[in-house]
């Protein structure tokens, strides 16, 4: 039964607690309990008689506690969700942002400083512009905004408007660093520098260029060309692996480099050298400090091998049930994901026990406890 609520001029109301399990049944021959006199101000639809002194309990609480206590959930749901929604702005209007001005600086720099310095074109939309600004002295930064731009229309149509927003601010931005670098005489690592090396300016463009592109994909944006193209692919065929595809791309633009520039094969091997650092470094960076190793281990001894594993390595260990097809013996399946760093610490382990069967796979990204924690 619940309680009657007081009409709005009251200050007090009256509450009543049943208690079910100890409520005792009135004997036929007893009187029930007259109810206790109600507060001076209170009418009589404002106060509930009680049956029992243990059945119920009359309390004089001030009126605006139920409702405050029925209500105490929703400040702290509102509190979750504003925090998220904080989380978000933060993100989106200061993270996402910096990480964009970082990545274009970064790409206007391997531009200038070593690129154009050394007379060497990567593939992509960058070698195109490079090309054409050692052969006509056009600036790479216009030729990257007027090919792009198309493009930045197809995505915005097409893919995310996300996307195709940050895109344009990261192939405005290094665009407009090129011009601004050359402009006014940004330091370039150049070869008139008697210590100055093709092969150095080949990796040290590959891994910053790795570091922008990395930084660009965590932002959810692309650095333009054939990235947004790539992502057009996948789009239209999901499984299709479009590596491939943007190597062949980028080996059409290197391979026209050598007719282009006309100086051998030199600024062909730094393009090679530059595209392998650039992607080595950017899967490094994506996924090479979430990647582990997984053992999976085939033993007759699985109780002595997990505890050791779990108490030398502090990861946990998924005991199945194996049979051998070749002997039909029964054997236990262990597996177990560890660091890199553990390789040989788990190694020793396993030497230990003769008659164990182990293989072991890389794990691109783990996710989980001892891991990283997902997003």
């Amino acid at each position: 039964m619940s309680p009657i609520l007081p009409k709005p001029d009251r200050y007090y109301y009256l509450i009543r607690k049943e208690t079910m399990e100890n409520k005792e049944p009135v004997a036929e021959d007893q009187e029930p309990l007259q109810s206790e006199p109600s507060p001076v101000g209170a009418s009589e639809d404002s106060v509930v008689p009680m049956q029992s002194s243990e059945a119920a309990a009359t309390v004089a609480v001030p009126a605006s506690e139920p409702a405050a206590s029925a209500s105490a959930p929703a400040p702290a749901k509102a509190k979750k969700k504003m925090s998220a929604k904080t989380k978000k702005r933060i993100h989106n209007f200061v993270v996402s942002p910096v990480m964009i001005l970082i990545s274009a600086f970064i790409r206007s720099v391997c531009v200038h400083s070593f690129m154009l310095s050394f007379k060497f074109a990567p593939g992509g939309i960058t070698g195109i512009g490079t090309m054409i600004e050692l052969g006509t002295g056009f600036s790479t930064g216009y030729t990257n905004i007027i090919i792009n731009a198309p493009l930045i229309v197809l995505a915005f149509i097409f893919l995310s408007k996300s996307y195709a927003i940050k895109s344009t601010a990261a192939i405005g931005l290094s665009s407009a660093g090129m011009v601004l670098m050359k402009e006014f005489g940004f330091p370039q690592y150049s070869p008139a520098d008697p210590n100055a090396q093709p092969v150095l300016a080949a990796i040290a463009c590959g891994v910053l260029s790795g570091i922008g592109i990395a930084i660009m994909i965590k932002s959810g944006g692309s650095n333009g060309g054939t990235d947004i193209i790539a992502a057009f692919i996948q789009r239209k065929y999901v499984a299709t692996n479009i590596t491939w595809f943007i190597m062949g791309l980028d080996g059409i633009v290197i391979f026209v480099s050598f007719f282009v520039l006309g100086q051998g094969l030199t600024p062909v091997l730094m393009s090679l050298a530059e595209l392998f650092c650039s992607a080595l470094m950017g899967d490094v960076i994506l996924t090479g400090f979430k990647s582990a190793l997984k053992y999976e281990i085939i033993t007759d001894d699985p109780e002595s091998l997990s505890r050791e594993l779990i108490e030398k390595l502090g990861h946990s260990v998924t005991k199945m049930d194996a049979v051998g097809m070749y002997a039909h013996s029964k054997q236990a399946l262990l597996i177990c994901v560890i660091r890199k760093r553990q390789l040989a610490e788990f190694n020793r382990i396993l030497k230990k026990y003769p008659n164990t069967f182990a293989y072991v796979s890389t794990t691109s990204e783990v996710v989980g406890r001892g891991f990283s924690r997902a997003e």
